[in-house]
């Protein structure tokens, strides 16, 4: 069968068009693929080398703000106990029955426990990833860096790690008291140099004494791990007995007592006096 020129010419045409639009497709738009795959790459390394730059240039400033901080850190955890015993907060029942006063009927303790709190990240979850190679361009190795805000949330919240871990301990003080006797109570509660607060605080009318029985539950908060050591409550203050074996309920007048700043500096003055001749050979 023979082909006229022309229906040659058409054939190899079309034969070429066909070659054309396959290799388009088929070689084209795989490396146009790849190529804005590279570009986007590129952009976001642009982005890194950027941000890196940045870091190094502030890096004694960063490294200032750090140690400001971890001062700022050590200061706030020194008001706070490396430990909270049962012994303190009974100490705590004794001088409320005296500051207030008051005739405490039970005190409940519990043992520490970790203070829960949540970190809102919803608003500022950012995640870094530096993939530096070998041979990276701030000439300080390589290496794959990944960090989160949750994954730094999370490895504060880690039960294992106890230093520096807020926690607290709870005690539950039930008692019969005075409407004075009470706000002498929270007033005591507030002035303590330890961190405490008043978790809760009930009360109500005794139409049988004319008083106020009341229950109040305080949070002892403490940071274990801190270089510094337990101080140990001084009960040298403390009067041991009863001459009323009945325990029957007396509550002192406070209309002649002093106020509760003045007592604590006393126990305060007590308390140094006591470590004095503890320390005297």
């Amino acid at each position: 069968m023979k082909i006229s020129k022309r229906d040659a010419m058409i054939i190899m045409i079309a034969i070429a068009f066909v070659s054309g639009v396959l290799s388009y497709f088929l070689v084209f738009t795989d490396y146009q693929e790849k190529t804005e795959a590279l570009v986007a790459q590129n952009t976001k390394l642009e982005q890194q080398i950027s941000d890196l730059r940045t870091k190094q240039q502030n890096q004694d400033f960063y490294e200032t703000e750090i140690e400001r901080m971890l001062k700022a850190i050590d200061d706030i955890y020194q008001v706070f106990p490396v430990d909270v015993r049962e012994e303190d907060c009974i100490l705590m029942g004794i001088n409320q029955e005296i500051i207030s006063p008051m005739a405490l009927n039970s005190i409940s303790i519990s043992l520490v426990s970790d203070v829960e709190f949540t970190v809102d990240t919803a608003q500022s979850e950012h995640e870094y990833t530096y993939d530096l190679g070998e041979g990276d361009i701030l000439g300080d190795g390589g290496g794959d860096t990944t960090t989160t805000d949750a994954a730094a949330a999370a490895a504060t919240n880690d039960p294992n790690n106890t230093t520096g871990l807020l926690r607290t301990r709870q005690a539950t003080y039930n008692y019969t008291v005075s409407y004075e006797g009470l706000k002498r109570s929270i007033q005591h509660i507030c002035n303590q140099t330890n961190r405490v607060a008043i978790d809760s605080l009930t009360a109500s009318f005794d139409t049988s004494t004319g008083l106020l029985v009341g229950s109040t539950t305080l949070d002892m908060y403490l940071v274990p791990g801190q270089d510094k050591p337990y101080v140990q409550p001084n009960f040298s203050a403390v009067l041991l007995g009863t001459d009323n074996i009945f325990g029957t309920i007396v509550i002192n007048s406070e209309s002649n007592m002093p106020d509760v700043e003045d007592m604590n500096e006393e126990g305060a003055e007590d308390a140094e006096g006591a470590g004095a001749e503890n320390t005297t050979p």
